[in-house]
């Protein structure tokens, strides 16, 4: 049988996970319940002080502190309701994002890992168009193989820079710099002094970080992605669990990609926020060639339509191979572009008889050619894309703000 004592400690024990259990279902109900769990389970821990003065640990508070700054800026910046539950969702957004390609980076067994995704779609993306992103360190020295497939762009950025100091451009090739075979493939070595091997060289300083591959398609449907690896050239430098120090450089560059990414809107081409409705003509050398493409001219613009309102947007446009206009929310995301019509490619756009296009931004549809649907909200950006045009004179497009019963 069972003896005094025992029985004590079983009706304790059920007592203490009832107790629990009340307490967190209440918090849940309260949608409190994660922070009622880890505040049961972590009431009674000590903080051990050796490992609060680890790197890593002091680099992962800043990052607790930025969310918590971004997520204040987004309190105060928002107008609606709407661009609240944006913002949170944002913040999501760019911890993933930032988390996949900085954090878990490996540059002695890097990878392409896809920076948007169908979902994930922030930093000005273009919805027609896919990026990828390989951590290095320039240390070592990389080969990079593949096909450009059949998009109709693609293109290759080496960013330096260290910590929390400004990311610069070291290195720009695209589709027509790159030694391609006659089946399209390609070899490229990177590196800080010209290497033996045969191949396509790119040289790269210490500092190099990060590799950013861009393609962008006209018709994403008929259009074969680009594949592509990457390797570390001569000897395997093996693999190892990351140490203190590199784990807290990392920490510390991932903050710096998450504070860069959630303040965008504030910071590319600000002045587009002083002038609602209206284009600013801009490039790499104003937007920095580390998130734009040095051969892409943009136009880039701050649209705030009423619920009765349309916008219109008249536009010549180039003869290039390709150009789009994207809709994208006040946090600079580009909206849902696989359920709704929020960009439009050169391929995809009804033109006018004089060979001109008119773009209509309106919350509801009015039944016209080239509707671009903001998916609920009343302002956001605008940009133009115009490949192989950074040296080109483009026509500003013709903005008018009218009724939605004038249309």
């Amino acid at each position: 049988m069972m003896g005094i004592s025992t029985m004590k400690k079983v009706v304790a024990a059920f007592v203490a996970i009832s107790v629990t259990l009340i307490a967190f279902f209440a918090g849940w109900l309260a949608a409190k319940g994660p922070a009622v769990a880890v505040e049961l389970m972590t009431k009674d821990i000590g903080l051990k002080a050796q490992w609060q003065q680890l790197d890593s640990v002091k680099s992962f508070d800043q990052i607790y502190t930025s969310i918590g700054s971004i997520r204040d800026m987004i309190v105060s910046e928002a107008e609606t309701e709407q661009e609240v539950v944006q913002g949170m969702r944002f913040i999501l957004r760019d911890l993933a994002m930032v988390s996949a390609i900085i954090a878990d980076g490996n540059v002695t067994r890097p990878r392409f890992v896809r920076m948007d995704s169908d979902d994930r779609k922030i930093a000005g993306d273009n919805p027609s168009g896919e990026y990828g992103l390989a951590a290095i360190n320039g240390r070592y020295d990389y080969r990079i193989t593949g096909n450009k497939g059949t998009v109709t762009y693609f293109s290759l950025n080496v960013n330096a820079g260290k910590g929390m100091s400004d990311r610069r451009l070291v290195a720009f090739l695209n589709d027509q710099s790159i030694n391609f075979d006659s089946e399209g493939n390609f070899t490229l070595l990177l590196s800080k002094t010209e290497p033996s091997e045969p191949g396509q060289w790119v040289k790269i300083p210490e500092d190099a970080t990060s590799i950013m591959i861009r393609q962008y398609m006209v018709d994403r449907d008929s259009e074969r992605l680009a594949s592509f690896d990457i390797e570390v050239l001569g000897d395997d430098p093996g693999v190892n669990m990351p140490n203190d120090s590199e784990m807290a450089g990392r920490l510390v560059a991932t903050n710096y990609a998450f504070v860069f990414l959630a303040t965008m809107h504030k910071t590319v081409v600000s002045r587009a926020l002083d002038n609602p409705n209206t284009f600013v003509e801009t490039d790499s050398n104003e937007l920095g060639g580390v998130i734009s493409g040095p051969d892409n001219l943009y136009m880039i613009g701050h649209w705030i339509v009423a619920d009765d309102e349309a916008l219109i947007i008249d536009i010549m446009p180039l003869e290039t191979r390709y150009w789009n206009l994207a809709l994208e929310t006040i946090w600079h995301e580009s909206v849902d572009y696989l359920h709704r019509p929020t960009s439009l490619t050169k391929s995809e756009v009804i033109y006018q008889s004089d060979g001109s296009v008119r773009f209509v931004v309106a919350k509801q549809n009015p039944g016209v050619d080239n509707w671009l649907d903001p998916m609920g909200v009343n302002r956001g950006f605008m940009t133009f894309r115009w490949l192989d045009s950074h040296d080109q004179t483009v026509a500003k497009p013709k903005v008018k703000l009218i009724k939605i019963s004038e249309l």
